[in-house]
């Protein structure tokens, strides 16, 4: 992690999330910042569900302001990425990335979903 660079809001595309996921070092965190019901229709493999109101609380359980937490919203103009940004930025998180695409891009590159829903 490059400390001049630290505390800032970085973004990303699902191309890079979909690459980092397959590292587990350093600890990072998927965010979905979608309603309930969007993220139970779909969302990334071990993405977490928050909002920014939630956020406003505090970092999320077995995270700390080293954690990398990467937020995904519906689409590229989703305001809710920003949102929870802010949050976690106010709270002292080191280390926010937005996939600028949100799970429109991830739907559209192809890579994997998971629901919630139970099967019919």
């Amino acid at each position: 992690m490059d400390m001049h660079f630290d505390g800032v809001i970085y973004q990303t595309y699902a191309r890079e999330l979909e690459r980092r996921a397959r590292y587990s070092h350093p600890p990072f965190l998927i965010l979905d910042v979608r309603e309930a019901a969007e993220h139970q229709a779909g969302h990334i493999a071990g993405a977490v569900r928050s909002s920014a109101a939630e956020l406003a609380g505090g970092l999320p359980t077995s995270t700390t302001a080293t954690t990398e937490f990467f937020i995904v919203g519906a689409d590229p103009l989703d305001p809710r990425v920003r949102e929870a940004s802010l949050a976690l930025r106010a709270h002292g998180a080191l280390r926010c990335v937005e996939v600028s695409g949100g799970m429109l891009e991830w739907r559209q590159s192809g890579y994997p979903v998971e629901s919630d829903r139970p099967a019919a």
